[in-house]
């Protein structure tokens, strides 16, 4: 793979991991590091808990019971790593495609945008800042109402715990670097479409994939659907706390969960909304050209089958035949068609499904699931 056209192989963290042969970009290693990550932060976690008798029981939510703590290390960290290794491979993939539809006047500006980006991305100045971001938040981060209210694994009485100590200044500061990793990848991503927004393009409105030419845009752009599944994760984790502990209604939370879902998706997707003007002056401008040339192909074609006379109009055509009319018919309903955001359906239902999917099982709260399997099978049968 060219190096050139990545976002995900530079930086800190991948020299520290390319050096010790296991890249995190890479498909055999991304599950390793995931496991060893989990061995790190959870185990001895667990163990601590364990043996204070905080595990299972003992205090009001032990540990086995704080489903924000399972969400956050258990899923959402294995998932921020994970993805990784597919993100690398499709904004690779978009990338070489993309430097094709520059108009060769633009190449040496879109080089140099690379290259300033390449700057960016192989710094390690950015990711050290993010390390002491996320070290500092385990001073300034507030913490759940929760843990405030009641007694569990995490503190005895003023003071942590060994295993809230451990999650602190261990767990908690991984999770937040990795989080604010794939942050930094996303602001690259965009800091790259909004170059490339400005530069002359070759894009057709009569184009199949129904934008123009840059609808693998949207495919590249799914490389950030961990980012929506992880806010959902840590979301559900912190409602399902409140619901199950401290008494909080599910249906009181219906707002924040929509609201949440809403933001979720606008902020991920709104990138996509710099090609926007771009695309619309292409629509408008083809449809106004295929309108013309749909005015003179028709004429051409009754002047010939009809006997109608012609006016004025330039024979476009050289044959005014049916299978020519009906293949311009084709490419104008095509430019008709064409959307200005560059993201097809199946994308758009796979970040719906990332962002709303993990919310699903706060739903078991208000119903167990072996009530809800009984009901269901009783309406059946």
């Amino acid at each position: 793979m060219d190096e050139r056209y990545s976002l995900m192989r530079g930086g800190l963290l991948y020299r520290l991991t390319h050096a010790g042969g296991a890249a995190w970009t890479e498909r055999a290693y991304a599950p390793w590091i995931a496991f060893a990550l989990l061995m790190i932060v959870l185990v001895p976690a667990v163990a601590m808990s364990a043996h204070d008798g905080r595990l299972l029981d003992g205090v009001a939510v032990p540990l086995i019971r704080d489903y924000n703590v399972w969400a956050r290390f258990a899923l959402a960290m294995p998932a921020l790593v994970l993805a990784a290794p597919l993100a690398d491979e499709r904004m690779w993939r978009s990338l070489d495609h993309l430097r094709s539809l520059v108009d060769p006047a633009d190449h040496a500006q879109f080089e140099r945008a690379l290259n300033r980006l390449r700057g960016w991305r192989d710094s390690i100045w950015p990711e050290l800042l993010l390390f002491a971001v996320a070290i500092s938040g385990s001073f300034a981060a507030p913490t759940l109402p929760l843990y405030d209210l009641v007694a569990t694994w995490r503190d005895d009485g003023a003071q942590l715990t060994p295993a809230g100590l451990w999650l602190t200044w261990v767990g908690f500061p991984v999770f937040r670097f990795l989080t604010l990793l794939w942050l930094w990848r996303f602001l690259l991503w965009v800091c790259l479409l909004a170059r490339f927004a400005r530069l002359d393009l070759a894009l057709h409105a009569a184009h199949p994939d129904g934008c123009g030419g840059v609808a693998f845009l949207g495919y590249a752009h799914a490389s950030f659907l961990v980012m929506p599944l992880v806010g959902s994760l840590l979301v559900a984790g912190s409602c399902a706390v409140e619901v199950e502990h401290l008494g909080v209604r599910l249906t009181s939370l219906h707002l924040l969960l929509g609201g949440y879902v809403v933001f979720a998706i606008a902020f991920v997707l709104a990138p996509l909304l710099l090609l926007t003007p771009k695309l619309a002056a292409l629509k408008r401008n083809s449809l106004l050209a295929y309108g013309a040339l749909g005015t003179d192909t028709s004429e051409e074609f009754e002047s010939r089958w009809l006997g109608r006379a012609r006016r004025a109009a330039a024979p476009i055509l050289n044959a005014g035949d049916a299978s020519a009319l009906a293949d311009l018919t084709a490419v104008y309903a095509t430019a008709n068609r064409m959307g200005t955001v560059p993201v097809q359906r199946w994308i758009l239902l796979q970040f719906l499904g990332a962002t709303v999917l993990p919310l699903l099982p706060l739903a078991l709260l208000v119903m167990p699931l072996d009530q809800l399997l009984q009901k269901l099978f009783s309406m059946l049968v």
